[in-house]
């Protein structure tokens, strides 16, 4: 049984970094995907560097993709076609080998290895915004945790966004996964998102415009106090929730032992990212 980790890619060199050094004993292969294109059609730079992180290489396969479709107007739709790419680096698995999707910025904890004995597993992730050690305490369910990356048995595969959707609560009988063995890992990993810097949270925001859409419910909201970089500089200094919603605390927590070995190594080295 191999396990591969698998993600798209734009830019996150400081969160592979920690991926790399948290996963590199625990997974044999990494899948890492990057597009020419934001999910919303505009065209970008190629931004991975693997002399970067020669390091690890003999565990990564990257793909760039350069011939995407053209852009149909739909974001949602075009972030699902980049990321079910990760299947160009799924070739030759075994059924029993394991497939770990996530976003670049969700880090799965895999110390137990309870999930290898499952056909899939949604991991259960504490959630922080802005900083390694600013911490979302309040407004969620699962004890105040998301269900980030997902794994699933190759035998079971069909698509990265079958194996996104694959849900904690209770299945209803049509779907695909209902008879698959699973399993819940709540000490999941660490979900970390927005490490940057009001300019660039702006910037990301505008690009994600299907993801305000599904985070903020009143229709009423304008998308223009997200994407304030004075107002993002506010939430950012006093604490608060990216996309304002009711309810979401988040505080300052301590770097312990319950992060992952590199960041409490290097709190040195990434003080720009802890308060």
């Amino acid at each position: 049984m191999k396990v591969y980790d698998c993600i798209t890619y734009c830019g996150e060199d400081l969160l592979l970094k920690v991926r790399f050094e948290t996963l590199y004993n625990k997974v044999d292969k990494f899948v890492i995907v990057e597009a020419n294109k934001y999910f919303n059609g505009e065209k970008k730079e190629k931004l991975f560097d693997i002399s970067k992180f020669d390091k690890y290489k003999k565990k990564i396969d990257f793909y760039y993709l350069e011939d995407l479709p053209k852009y149909n107007g739909n974001n949602l739709d075009y972030e699902y076609f980049i990321k079910n790419q990760i299947k160009l680096g799924l070739k030759d698995l075994e059924p029993e080998d394991i497939i770990l999707i996530s976003d670049a910025d969700e880090i799965p904890n895999l110390k137990n290895e309870k999930y290898k004995k499952f056909d899939s597993t949604v991991f259960l992730q504490n959630m922080y915004y802005y900083k390694f050690n600013i911490h979302l305490y309040e407004g969620l369910k699962w004890n105040n945790k998301v269900a980030a990356t997902k794994s699933c048995k190759f035998k079971f595969f069909e698509s990265v966004q079958k194996v996104r959707q694959f849900r904690v609560r209770n299945i209803p009988w049509w779907r695909f996964d209902k008879k698959i063995k699973r399993y819940i890992e709540n000490d999941g990993g660490w979900h970390f998102s927005y490490l940057m810097n009001a300019h660039e949270i702006s910037s990301k925001l505008k690009r994600f415009d299907h993801e305000i859409n599904h985070l903020i419910k009143d229709k009423n909201y304008k998308k223009q106090n997200l994407i304030d970089i004075k107002k993002i500089e506010k939430r950012i200094l006093n604490l608060t929730d990216p996309y304002e919603r009711k309810g979401i605390k988040l505080k300052k927590v301590e770097i312990d032992n319950s992060y992952p070995k590199y960041i409490r190594d290097n709190i040195s080295l990434l003080k720009d990212y802890i308060i």
